[in-house]
């Protein structure tokens, strides 16, 4: 919370010399219930990403108002006038629509927007009185996968936190060098190298990853927290210990990019981890998180399925291969393009400027253009499984239930001969717009 006003702080001071402190105007909720289907309007959280999805953090809401799109004001100082405008679009908010823009109790919302050319309206008693009126409240559904530094920070120091009910925690760091300084307190580490296997890319064998969860202290029943500084990288990791067995897994959301941004205090060394004998159960216990060849192909065949195609565009359309060590062109038969980044090692289209999760409504609105939704089984692929893991936990946060990740990927796929393939190109009954 005090990180969080040194920053507003700023941001006042920032735009204290762009313009004038500005009156604008402020309506009641039951005023603005009246445009909430109003395509006109557009309201906005300016609260932090935690709450928009769902946390209760200040206030007992889990959630935001429905249909509302998140731009927290922290986010105002971090952006030049190009990129603002650049993260603006992203969420719709356009001039041509009137803002409701709104935090917890109708605290002064002061924003360089009215000065950029934006109708600005405040909704004066904030989400606390829409609750209480009981009005349209929305949330991410499975929000607690995606904790926040001060969650983290309350439960090592034995405070009550919300979404916990007591059980043994292992925090992880996800990286590959021991030499990093950017640790959370009470981290131990986990070398990502041993996600992959050198002659496929694929997962670790299933004894492999049974010894490395009991050298980490880690039983199914564990809570096991992650973070590093690829997002990619704990979210692989996480895949791999969904598919072993393990109940509880959440991903800071943001990675270590996020604690840089907010000048988390970090600390250089790890704790030694305390092995255990026996992890609960038989690994796999979940084998249909990742999935392989076979299941894959099955999948190409089903009417009753979608194979997502989590690539960058060019990757996508056949244009490049995106790695080095692959030469071939080309993406999965019947594939349909499910968004990433600039090239195999971003995820701009799901990422915030911090590096948390981007706004989970849109993310499915453009995944549901492409025909990937969820009364279908889902199956997620990228080069070698790392963007796809991400996107899974996207889709089980929003609840999605039958929804895979294809542990080969392109790189598994290219190399069997009889393995259809998508045409290059764009599909012919592609989107009138990828984005």
């Amino acid at each position: 919370m005090k990180k969080t006003m040194i920053l507003i702080g700023l941001f006042i001071l920032t735009f204290t010399c762009l313009s004038a402190k500005q009156e604008v105007q402020k309506i009641s909720s039951k005023e603005a219930l009246e445009y909430l289907t109003n395509e006109n309007y557009l309201f906005i959280d300016t609260r932090s990403v935690d709450e928009y999805i769902g946390w209760p953090i200040n206030i007992e809401v889990e959630g935001h108002i429905k249909g509302a799109v998140d731009f927290p004001i922290t986010w105002f100082p971090m952006l030049n006038k190009k990129k603002l405008e650049k993260e603006l679009i992203r969420r719709g908010i356009t001039k041509n629509k009137t803002l409701i823009l709104y935090n917890n109790f109708g605290e002064e919302i002061e924003t360089p927007l009215t000065k950029m050319g934006y109708n600005v309206l405040i909704l004066k008693d904030g989400i606390n009185e829409w609750n209480n009126l009981k009005y349209p409240i929305e949330k991410l559904k499975g929000y607690k996968i995606y904790v926040y530094p001060q969650w983290i920070d309350d439960l090592i120091d034995g405070k009550k936190v919300p979404n916990y009910d007591g059980k043994k925690y292992v925090i992880l760091e996800v990286n590959s060098k021991k030499k990093s300084s950017h640790k959370i307190r009470n981290s131990i580490f986990i070398d990502y190298s041993f996600l992959e296997t050198e002659e496929m890319w694929n997962k670790p064998k299933d004894e492999m990853i049974e010894k490395i969860l009991l050298s980490k202290g880690i039983t199914k029943d564990t809570m096991v927290i992650l973070y590093g500084p690829n997002l990619m990288a704990s979210n692989r990791c996480a895949a791999v210990m969904k598919y072993a067995g393990v109940k509880d897994i959440r991903i800071l959301n943001g990675g270590t990019k996020r604690l840089e941004k907010e000048n988390y205090p970090f600390v250089r060394g790890y704790i030694k981890p305390v092995p255990v004998s026996e992890f609960g159960a038989e690994i796999p216990k979940n084998k249909d998180v990742l999935i392989d060849f076979e299941k894959e192909l099955e999948l190409v065949n089903s009417p009753a399925a979608v194979i997502a195609s989590i690539r960058s565009w060019p990757e996508y359309i056949g244009k490049v291969t995106g790695y080095t060590y692959i030469d071939v062109k080309g993406d999965i038969a019947n594939s349909r393009f499910g968004y990433a980044g600039s090239d195999p090692y971003h995820m701009q289209d799901y990422r915030n400027i911090d590096n948390t999760m981007f706004n989970y409504n849109i993310i499915r609105k453009r995944w549901k253009k492409w025909g990937i939704t969820s009364d279908k089984e889902v199956s997620f692929h990228c080069g070698t499984g790392w963007r796809a893991s991400e996107t899974y936990f996207y889709a089980k946060a929003m609840g999605w239930k039958n929804i895979h990740v294809y542990d080969g990927g392109w790189y598994e796929w290219h190399m069997k001969k009889d393995a259809p393939r998508k045409p290059i190109g764009v599909p012919d009954d592609a989107p009138l717009s990828k984005l």
